[in-house]
């Protein structure tokens, strides 16, 4: 989906492995495979008595296919998707979009304004102009200036109702990447649930969609330490179906003069986004979690909690640049933290 994706502050699956669980019949069974830019894995937690290795491998695939499915449209890097398409076509004419392309940009552009654009899909021109993983400086103050003055999420429009979209500004560009893994993980659930499972964990390079538990027990994950990645900063168990996701400034940066510069760009300002190493949301709605772990590490804590006292189906866990751990404070409706 995105080759310059989100390298996220990844969240651990703890026991990802060896499953420990109070069921000898319960059996872990899981799958892996390169989707959309990332590495996908899905995990289920069955009765070995009621299913079959063979039935087990057809629900996955049927879940690994329906994100291809997802992938060929909404992919930016897929010429011929309409995602693509509406960059070629912008400032001349709306192009033709699937029901879940129009879904998901409502979505994005209905956060975009609660968020004041801190998230915003049109924010393609400045990723590509950064472009962390291959640069060893930062661009010029007028290659930023260019690039920003294609992001404004107020220049998309959508037809929901005749499934159209249109950029309005030649040289404008959307990419998906910051909400899509979610929804598609989500998606993938749901093929699961149709085929009788609902005991899982769809991992989506970093985004995590959490339904059910194994056996009794809660699933159970973490989230690395910025400082030292090779420790856990915290580690809770899942108390609902739900997606988490995590943006963090330590996996995907340069360093140019004894300064980090990082893929979180501000859209404001072009820069990358200063204040939090690391942001960790967690939704009902995947895809949502997805969305606001950006807009969150751009926004800072009092406008994060803003946010969830008005939607109360996110929660989140920041960790500032001092290391600082600050909480909503309704995190314990989603998770138990040990």
């Amino acid at each position: 989906m995105i080759r310059k994706l989100k390298f996220f502050a990844v969240l651990i699956l703890l026991l990802w492995g060896c499953q420990t669980h109070d069921n000898p019949n319960i059996r872990v069974y899981e799958k892996e495979r390169l989707q959309m830019g990332t590495l996908f894995k899905i995990k289920v937690a069955v009765n070995e008595n009621q299913y079959t290795t063979g039935r087990l491998d057809s629900a996955i695939e049927k879940a690994f296919n329906e994100i291809d499915r997802l992938e060929q449209d909404m992919s930016e890097w897929i010429k011929t998707s309409p995602i693509s398409m509406a960059a070629y076509h912008a400032g001349q004419k709306p192009v033709l979009i699937t029901p879940e392309i129009s879904e998901l940009v409502a979505k994005a552009l209905s956060i975009s304004k609660q968020t004041d654009g801190a998230f915003d899909i049109s924010f393609k021109p400045l990723g590509k102009l950064w472009d962390v993983k291959n640069r060893t400086e930062p661009p010029s103050q007028d290659a930023i200036d260019s690039a920003k003055a294609l992001v404004n999420y107020n220049r998309i429009e959508l037809e929901e109702t005749e499934l159209k979209l249109f950029l309005k500004k030649q040289g404008m560009s959307i990419g998906l990447g910051g909400i899509a893994k979610g929804y598609a993980a989500e998606a993938a659930g749901k093929i699961l649930a149709l085929n009788g499972i609902t005991n899982y964990i769809v991992y989506a390079g970093g985004d995590l969609y959490v339904s059910g538990q194994k056996g009794s027990l809660p699933w159970t994950s973490g989230i690395k330490n910025p400082k030292a990645e090779e420790r856990l900063f915290s580690t809770f168990g899942i108390l609902k179906s739900q997606g988490i996701a995590t943006s963090g400034d330590y996996e995907n940066y340069f360093v140019y003069q004894g300064r980090k510069y990082h893929h979180i760009i501000n859209p404001k300002t072009g820069y990358p986004s200063e204040g939090y190493r690391s942001v960790t949301v967690f939704s009902e709605n995947p895809a949502l979690a997805d969305a606001y772990a950006t807009a969150f590490f751009i926004l800072g804590y009092e406008k994060a909690l803003a946010i969830v006292d008005e939607v109360k189906t996110i929660a989140f866990i920041m960790i500032d640049n001092s290391y600082e751990l600050k909480k909503s404070p309704n995190l314990d409706q989603f998770i138990e933290e040990f």
